[in-house]
C-alpha cells in the first residue's frame, strides 16, 4: 500500500476539518482545535502553522493580564477570498460579493424585464458583476470562484436543458457564455436549489436535516434538503413541478382579489401578491381572506411532497413570504389537518436575496472540496 498517499490524504482531510473548526468559531487555540478534529497536538501545531503560511489564518494578540505563557489563538482569516454569487431571473439581476465565510461585503441589483432577449440579459449580468466588484466597498476583494443561480431545469453539468420564463435561455451553457466575465470557475444551479442551499446553510433551517423549500413568488416551486444535504436528483430536476390544476387555482385565489382593486389593469401574479399582501398587512379583511385561501390551496397542493418525504420542516420563500404569519399559520393549520406527521413552517429569513446567497454558497463549497482534493503545501 502507499503509505506517502494515504499520508497526503490523511493531511488533506485535516486541513478541511481545521477549516471547518476556523470558521465556525471567532478563535480557537491549537489545544481546542486538537480536540475539535481528534488530532494530536503536534498535529494541530502543524496544520495552524501551515494555515498561517498559506494566509488563510490569522494569529491574534495575547490577552493582557494573564498568569504565564497564554496560549496562541488564532482566527479565520475570511478575507483571504471572496467568491461572487448572482440570481438571474425574470424581473432581475442581483449579484452579491461575499467573503470565505458566506458574509455579502457588496452587491448589485439590474432591473430587467422577462421578454429580453438573452443576448441582453447575458449583457445585464456582466454588466451587473462588473459593477458589484467596482463599488468601494469591494477594494480588495479577490474572487476565488462564481456560482450563478438562474430560473430553468438546470442539469447537473450547469447547462439549463429548459426554461420557459427566460425567452432563448433554453440550452445555454452558462459556465461558457460568462466565462469572460466571471471570475474563477463558474458553477451553475437552479434559483430555487440554491435558495434551499442557502436557507438550509445560513437561513432558518440551519441544523435541519430534511426540510422542503416551498418558493412562492410569480410562480411555485420547491427545493429539497434531504439527509443534511441540497438534494438535486439524478438530472438535476429533483423539484420541478408539473403543471396541475392546483397551483394556478392557488394563485387564482390572489388573482381574483386584485382584479376587483386594481381598476382597468389586468393583474399578474407579480403584481396581484404584491397589493394582496400590503392590503392584508394593512388590515383589509378581504384581503387577509384572500391570503388565508392562498394559503390553504398551497399547503394542499404541498401536502403529497410532505407526506412522501416527511420533512422536519417547510420553509416558504419568494416574494409573497413577506406576508409573514399572515400566510405562515393558515398554512401550517391547513398542511397539519392533511399530513400524518406534521412539520414545522417557517417564512424565509433571506427573502429575494436567497439564490444569490445559495449561489454564492454554492461557490465556497468548490472551493472546499478543491481543498481536500489539492495537496497541501505539506506534501
Amino acid at each position: 500500500m502507499d503509505r506517502g498517499g494515504d499520508a497526503s490524504l490523511l493531511r488533506r482531510l485535516n486541513t478541511a476539518a481545521a477549516l471547518r473548526v476556523m470558521r465556525a468559531r471567532e478563535e480557537v487555540t491549537v489545544p481546542e482545535l486538537a480536540g475539535l478534529i481528534g488530532v494530536s497536538r503536534p498535529t494541530a501545531q502543524d496544520l495552524t502553522a501551515q494555515l498561517l503560511r498559506e494566509g488563510r489564518l490569522v494569529e491574534l494578540e495575547a490577552s493582557s493580564g494573564a498568569v504565564g505563557r497564554p496560549a496562541r489563538r488564532f482566527r479565520f482569516r475570511a478575507e483571504a477570498g471572496h467568491v461572487v454569487g448572482v440570481d438571474i431571473g425574470a424581473h432581475k439581476v442581483l449579484v452579491h460579493a461575499v467573503d470565505l465565510l458566506g458574509r455579502t461585503v457588496a452587491a448589485q441589483r439590474v432591473v430587467v424585464t422577462p421578454a429580453m432577449t438573452a443576448r441582453r440579459r447575458l449583457k445585464a449580468v456582466r454588466g451587473a458583476i462588473e459593477a458589484c466588484l467596482a463599488k468601494p466597498e469591494a477594494a480588495g476583494v479577490r474572487p476565488l470562484a462564481t456560482g450563478i443561480g438562474t430560473s430553468g431545469m438546470v442539469d447537473l453539468a450547469g447547462r439549463v436543458v429548459r426554461s420557459t420564463a427566460l425567452p432563448g435561455w433554453t440550452g445555454l451553457d452558462l459556465g461558457h457564455e460568462l466565462a469572460d466575465s466571471a471570475p474563477g470557475p463558474v458553477l451553475v444551479g437552479n434559483d430555487i436549489q440554491l435558495a434551499t442551499l442557502a436557507e438550509c446553510a445560513g437561513g432558518v433551517a440551519v441544523g435541519v436535516r430534511d426540510a422542503i423549500y416551498l418558493y412562492v413568488g410569480n410562480r411555485p416551486g420547491i427545493g429539497l434538503w434531504l439527509h443534511g444535504r441540497l438534494h438535486r436528483g439524478n438530472g438535476g430536476a429533483a423539484g420541478e413541478l408539473l403543471p396541475p390544476d392546483g397551483w394556478s387555482a392557488a394563485y387564482r385565489r390572489l388573482l381574483d382579489w386584485a382584479a376587483g382593486h386594481q381598476g382597468d389593469e389586468l393583474p399578474t401574479r407579480n403584481s396581484a401578491a404584491r397589493a394582496v399582501v400590503q392590503a392584508a398587512a394593512a388590515g383589509d379583511g378581504g384581503a387577509r381572506y384572500a391570503l388565508r385561501a392562498f394559503a390553504e390551496s398551497l399547503a394542499e397542493c404541498l401536502a403529497p411532497h410532505v407526506a412522501a418525504l416527511d420533512p422536519e420542516l417547510v420553509v416558504l420563500g419568494g416574494g409573497i413570504s413577506r406576508a409573514g404569519a399572515l400566510l405562515s399559520e393558515p398554512f401550517a393549520a391547513e398542511l397539519a389537518g392533511r399530513c400524518p406527521n406534521a412539520p414545522s413552517v417557517r417564512n424565509s429569513a433571506l427573502g429575494e436575496e436567497s439564490t444569490a446567497i445559495g449561489a454564492a454558497r454554492l461557490a465556497l463549497e468548490h472551493i472546499d472540496h478543491a481543498v481536500q482534493k489539492s495537496p497541501t503545501a505539506q506534501d
